[in-house]
């Protein structure tokens, strides 16, 4: 992947001033946040597609008309004059279904930097730029990447500011200073909203006992928060500022129209519609330092199932006669990239295949509706169920065998 190029007014397609600057606020905004996850997550890019943009996508596709399109976001934080890359987030998104994973990957998790040996993760960035921490997440992973979005964390503070603050529930007492970085973290808990100064010291703050793991919980926080702060009709008086925050703030190979799909995606879906994850790791001490060791039988398993796969999870129970037919279907899941948590026997037969959706998000529904070749969905909300979706297969399945 090239990276090469920014996203800026030369970009942007030729449309009056005004109109040109509405939607790319809203894209940045939509994805400003969802897709870079926090502290200089929050700024990817969310895109939505306008009516009067339909013949746009008709002549060329956005992201060239792929089912699904992998995304690096990279929050680089510059205070120390390093450029270490603070937060990383890999994102997969199904442009035609509306589905989004992401998945982060902790600043500290120790890994071998290409030409550089082994290192944490944020050190790639200082020492190759964004195209070298490109090649290390690729190297981990063994997932490509098409986009990336690199995020400014001094700007990020900024935005913040732009949107007027946003309302966090501080979940303690958080105080931290290091005169070094120009860095004061003084925040009392409650609910409360918070500039972007303060923001950024509310997701920038490890100093407990979760470290890193703990930063990251509130990256996702705070990545809710500025979803709704930037995808609220309120901040449109705040769009030319928005604007001009985005274009400083963020660097992108996403075309305009990309973002736009991205910000139709980010408001159907939401922010608690898009699944994440954390890469597993543990803490260890190195050569007298402390950082995070990777567990690579799971991690594999979490970029199989959330970014190579949709990332649902399904039980599949049998509702018929038919012997095997629950094992049969899973197995065809499987090869689609489901993950199937259970197989077994309904407590009652039934003659119509029904689709239990237990966390409201239709359209994953749907696509497993589309998999399995028949049923009718029903919502089914069920918080503490570990399965997205029940499968109940009826006798209806016969024409399908």
């Amino acid at each position: 992947m090239s990276v090469t190029g920014s996203m800026n007014s030369s970009a942007q397609p030729r449309e009056p001033g005004p109109f040109r600057w509405w939607w790319l606020i809203w894209a940045a905004a939509g994805a400003c946040i969802f897709l870079c996850g926090a502290l200089l997550g929050a700024v990817t890019s969310g895109g939505g597609r306008g009516g009067s943009h339909g013949f746009l996508e008709f002549l060329a596709p956005p992201f060239g008309g792929r089912d699904r399109v992998s995304i690096l976001a990279v929050g680089v934080d510059n205070s120390e004059g390093r450029g270490l890359a603070d937060t990383i987030i890999a994102i997969a998104v199904w442009p035609k279904t509306g589905e989004i994973a992401a998945m982060a990957i902790p600043r500290d998790s120790y890994v071998h930097i290409p030409g550089v040996g082994d290192r944490r993760i944020n050190a790639s960035h200082a020492f190759g730029s964004l195209p070298l921490t490109i090649e290390t997440v690729e190297l981990l992973l063994g997932f490509p990447f098409d986009y990336y979005v690199e995020v400014n964390v001094q700007g990020l503070a900024d935005l913040v500011d732009a949107v007027g603050g946003v309302e966090i529930d501080v979940e303690k007492r958080m105080h931290y200073q290091d005169r070094a970085q120009n860095l004061l973290i003084d925040l009392q808990p409650g609910l409360q909203r918070l500039g972007g100064k303060d923001a950024v010291g509310y997701v920038r703050f490890r100093h407990d006992a979760m470290g890193d793991i703990g930063r990251i919980e509130r990256q996702r926080q705070f990545l809710r928060a500025v979803t709704r702060e930037l995808l609220s009709p309120n901040n449109v008086s705040r769009l030319p500022r928005l604007a001009q925050t985005f274009v400083d703030t963020v660097q992108t190979n996403l075309s305009v129209r990309d973002i736009l799909t991205l910000k139709r995606i980010v408001e159907q879906t939401g922010a608690d519609g898009i699944r994440m994850a954390t890469a597993p790791a543990a803490p260890i001490r190195l050569a007298n330092q402390s950082v995070l060791q990777l567990d690579p039988v799971e991690l594999q398993r979490i970029v199989d199932r959330v970014l190579w796969g949709q990332g649902i999870r399904v039980v599949v129970l049998n509702g018929t006669s038919i012997s095997g037919l629950a094992s049969r279907v899973a197995e065809k899941l499987k090869e689609h990239g489901y993950d199937v948590l259970e197989i077994g026997n309904a407590e009652r037969r039934t003659e119509t295949t029904l689709i239990l959706d237990h966390r409201g998000y239709a359209r994953r529904a749907q696509r497993v509706a589309s998999a399995v070749g028949c049923g009718v969905i029903s919502a089914e909300p069920d918080g503490d169920n570990p399965a997205d979706v029940t499968i109940i297969l009826g006798s209806d399945m016969r024409s399908r065998l």
